[in-house]
């Protein structure tokens, strides 16, 4: 017969082990949610103090400084150029990341590799040399006589530096998961590329185009460095404003913009989250 009194004991030691990891890793997870948490919840708690500085604890609740932020026109302003920046940039990125990926998976590509590098290397560029080099090769153009440095879309073309590989990078893996029979089967059926890339392909993707189209919008609202080098006075964005205004002054219109910020980028995940519940219904039906 087997010795079950050596069988007993390392069972035991086996659901001592088990419930100590369970712990351990219920501990972490509290510690990451915890610290991803609490400056969220401070910043929107402080956009709420009616202090004239940032200060903690917080004496008196107030609307006060949401009604000072959306009453400036320097501080909405600068909202409205960063959000009409973010969309150009999606715009952009988006259409020239999809058609790269299109082009690196369907067709053959001669030296793929170092192209493929090439798309890339903007990504892992710090911020600080593309926004100096943006402004040092194309500062001093000019187009119809106005110079293009501090233009909306100068800063567009900066920001999905960073914005179209990370579409390129997604939308690369999102085509290899498709059926390419479905698209020769358009072909043999008289379908035409164009026709069947956007009737076709596009559809099936959709999850992934939008998922990669908001990841760039967000990239762009709250990129900054370039952004410094790059805008006016006329054109800063938001976080260029909020960097120049917390050098001078700590007032909680700063918790204010981080706020709407926090939510325009929120949106965006709640956006790409619903359309993905959507597409499994879809084809769960």
């Amino acid at each position: 017969m087997p010795d079950t009194s050596a069988v007993i004991p390392r069972t035991q030691h086996v659901a001592l082990q088990s419930r100590l990891l369970g712990v351990l890793g219920a501990g972490f997870l509290l510690f990451v949610v915890g610290y991803i948490m609490v400056p969220i919840v401070v910043t929107a708690a402080m956009s709420f103090n009616d202090a004239t500085i940032i200060r903690f604890p917080i004496n008196a609740w107030s609307l006060r400084w949401y009604h000072d932020f959306l009453s400036s026109p320097q501080w909405t302003g600068a909202l409205v150029n960063s959000l009409i920046i973010a969309v150009g940039t999606m715009v952009i990125s988006t259409a020239a990341g999809v058609l790269a990926a299109w082009a690196f998976e369907r067709y053959h590509i001669p030296m793929r590799g170092f192209w493929y590098i090439v798309i890339m290397l903007p990504l892992f560029t710090p911020g600080v040399v593309l926004g100096l080099g943006v402004a040092i090769a194309f500062g001093a153009i000019t187009i119809a006589g106005e110079p293009i440095y501090g233009s909306h879309g100068l800063v567009m073309l900066a920001h999905s530096l960073w914005a179209m590989p990370l579409v390129f990078m997604l939308m690369e893996a999102t085509f290899r998961t498709i059926d390419h029979r479905v698209i020769e089967a358009s072909y043999d059926l008289g379908g035409r590329p164009a026709r069947t890339f956007f009737e076709i392909v596009l559809p099936m993707v959709s999850i992934g185009i939008i998922s990669s189209a908001l990841f760039a919008f967000v990239i762009s609202l709250n990129e900054f460095v370039m952004a410094l080098f790059l805008t006016t006075r006329d054109s800063q964005t938001l976080p260029v404003l909020m960097w120049l205004s917390l050098r001078s002054a700590g007032s909680p219109r700063l918790a204010v913009a981080a706020v709407i910020l926090a939510l325009a980028v929120y949106a965006c995940l709640t956006v790409v989250l619903l359309w993905y519940v959507r597409q499994v219904r879809k084809t769960a039906s």
